[in-house]
C-alpha cells in the first residue's frame, strides 16, 4: 500500500483569514541527540537524517507564506538534548511544537542489509493527555491528521501500538501512555508527527518525492491556521481574573 493512498485527490489549499498575522512554531526533527540517531529505514538512512530534511523543507514552506516564524529545534550539524529543544522553544515564544518522526513497527526482516516490514503502513500524530493543555494538545493533533488524511495520506491504525498508545477518536491520533519528554513538557500544545512508516519502502520512497514533501507541508500549514484560529479565539474568549484592587 503506498503513503498517498490517492494520488488523485486535489491538494488543500491554505487559505488564511485576514487578520491571521503571524505565529511563532517550533519545528524538531526528530532524534539527533547525542547517541540517539533514531531507526534506520528500509535504505539503512538515519531517522535524524531523514527528519531534518523534512523540517528544512516545511520550515521553509512555513516562512515563504509570510505567516508563520519558524525557530528550528535542532539545525545542521548540531546535536542539542531534548530539554534544551523544549526550553529555547519557550524562550522563542512558540505557540506550537511540531515534532517530526518516522515510526518502525512490527517485525521487520533484512534485505539487503537493512530493515523491510510493508504491514502498518500510514501516519501517526501523538499527543500528552496529561490535564495541563490536554485540550489544546488533542486539538493540534487532530486538526494535523485531519489535514494530512485530506491530502491524501493513510493513517496509521495502531494496530502494533499495544500499551504504548491509547488511539483518540480522530483516525491516525493517539495518546501517549509512554510519558514522553516532547509531548509532555513543552509550554505550548505539542505533538509528535510519525510521518511514515520508515521499513515500508513504497512510503520511504514516497517521502524523497516532491509531491509527497508539497501535500505534508500544506497540510501542517492547513492544520496550523486551523488550529491557532480556534486556539486565538478560544484565548480572547476566556474568562479573566478581575483587576486588582485599588490601593
Amino acid at each position: 500500500m503506498l503513503l498517498l493512498c490517492s494520488l488523485s485527490l486535489p491538494t488543500l489549499a491554505a487559505e488564511f483569514p485576514a487578520d491571521f498575522g503571524v505565529h511563532k512554531v517550533t519545528i524538531d526533527p526528530g532524534h539527533g541527540a547525542p547517541g540517539n540517531p533514531g531507526n534506520e529505514n528500509c535504505t539503512c538512512a538515519e531517522e535524524e537524517d531523514e527528519m531534518l530534511r523534512v523540517a528544512v523543507e516545511l520550515r521553509d514552506h512555513l516562512v515563504a507564506t509570510g505567516h508563520f516564524d519558524v525557530h528550528m529545534a535542532r539545525e545542521g550539524e548540531a546535536t542539542p538534548e531534548y530539554w534544551p529543544r523544549v526550553n529555547a522553544a519557550a524562550a522563542y515564544g512558540s505557540e506550537a511544537f511540531l515534532s517530526l518522526h518516522s515510526d518502525t513497527r512490527a517485525q521487520a526482516t533484512e534485505v539487503d542489509g537493512c530493515s523491510t516490514n510493508t504491514e502498518h503502513p500510514g501516519f501517526s500524530v501523538l499527543y500528552s493527555d496529561e490535564p495541563e493543555d490536554r485540550e489544546r494538545r488533542a486539538g493540534l493533533g487532530r486538526a494535523v491528521s485531519d489535514a494530512m488524511a485530506a491530502q491524501g495520506f493513510t493513517p496509521y491504525s495502531g494496530a502494533d501500538y499495544g500499551q504504548a498508545y491509547d488511539a483518540d477518536p480522530t483516525a491516525g491520533v493517539f495518546i501517549d501512555r509512554r510519558g514522553l519528554l516532547m509531548l509532555r513538557r513543552p509550554t505550548m500544545p505539542s505533538v509528535i508527527i510519525e510521518t511514515h512508516h520508515a521499513w515500508a519502502p513504497d512510503e520511504v520512497a514516497a517521502w524523497q518525492t516532491t509531491e509527497t514533501l508539497d501535500r505534508f507541508e500544506e497540510a501542517v500549514t492547513v492544520a496550523l491556521i486551523a488550529f491557532l484560529t480556534v486556539d486565538e479565539a478560544s484565548t480572547a474568549e476566556a474568562p479573566h481574573p478581575p483587576p486588582p484592587p485599588d490601593p
